[in-house]
């Protein structure tokens, strides 16, 4: 006679297989999203930067 356990633990081994890869492929992306929003906070800021000097170059040349 089959045991209960002699059906259920391959397809729980299976799952248990899939969730290790799936897990692996979050973390990778994980990384990978963090080291892009580094670069984008970093752009922001020149950007933000960028536009203060603009409006100050505009403000020296109303005044000029």
């Amino acid at each position: 006679m089959v045991e209960p356990t002699d059906v259920i633990l391959p397809i729980l081994q299976h799952i248990q297989t899939d969730i290790a890869a799936l897990t692996r492929t979050v973390d990778s992306h994980t990384e990978k999203l963090d080291a892009i929003e580094g670069y984008l906070t970093y752009q922001l800021g020149i950007g933000s930067r960028t536009i203060a000097d603009v409006e100050a170059l505009k403000s020296d040349i109303r005044e000029i």
